[in-house]
């Protein structure tokens, strides 16, 4: 991604982070398919949190939809949109989106959403992008972990599926094959980085994701004796002053 003309600005802090173990969310209403629990599940784990978006991030989503190193995994494909049609689409279909921010900084990381909601026949997509430098470090495994249980949490799902290159996903999934099930890949698909590959489309399903829900609360929540991010001393954004 092109080195930003000026540091990133670090979002505000809440008063406190939540550190509620996964297991212990709240299961939604099946009746209210239109807003979260007063209870609601968790937006942090030991890395990362996700929250709102601002004013202060439309620089950021900006450069991280036009960039060319992220072309084939966002929907503008690699071309250069203008702000304005960046921003149109920006809430296309979303029912709930994030920015997905480093704990320990508050540095923006990547963007991740709850799209196309089917609540008829129970099912939704998740979607996550982030920064080309954070790819590899499971920053974003992470944050869209914490989306799909915000999303089965708040609303009655069956299913949710993600769409991603199969290098981007074989990449993505890393020890939790068991968590996803292939429902059907569309060979030489996509044009990315010189070359056709496939699209596959996955889909982790509510009983599968709950009964996982007990060893991915150890990966995604504070630990007991861990300091909650939002009590850590703030740090410099990576790069700044370079």
């Amino acid at each position: 991604m092109p080195e930003p003309a000026a540091e990133p600005m670090t979002a505000p802090r809440p008063a406190t982070a939540p550190d509620t173990p996964l297991a212990a969310a709240p299961r939604a209403d099946p009746s209210s398919h239109s807003s979260p629990s007063v209870a609601s599940p968790p937006l942090a784990s030991r890395r990362v949190r996700l929250r709102p978006i601002g004013e202060q991030d439309r620089r950021f989503i900006y450069e991280l939809m036009s960039s060319p190193a992220a072309g084939g995994r966002v929907r503008f494909g690699g071309s250069t949109p203008s702000p304005e049609k960046v921003a149109a689409a920006l809430w296309d279909s979303v029912l709930a989106q994030f920015v997905v921010e480093r704990g320990e900084t508050g540095h923006q990381v990547g963007l991740v959403a709850v799209t196309s909601p089917d609540f008829r026949n129970g099912f939704a997509y998740v979607s996550a992008v982030g920064e080309p430098e954070w790819q590899g470090s499971g920053l974003l495994v992470e944050a869209a972990f914490l989306v799909f249980h915000y999303a089965f949490n708040t609303w009655p799902f069956r299913k949710i599926y993600m769409e991603a290159t199969d290098d981007s996903f074989q990449a993505f999934k890393g020890g939790l094959r068991e968590l996803f099930r292939e429902e059907a890949r569309l060979v030489d698909h996509v044009f990315w980085n010189g070359r056709y590959v496939d699209m596959v489309i996955v889909a982790v399903y509510r009983e599968t994701w709950e009964r996982q829900v007990p060893r991915l609360a150890r990966l995604l929540t504070s630990s007991a004796g861990e300091r909650s991010p939002a009590t850590r001393p703030p740090a410099p954004p990576p790069g700044a002053g370079r």
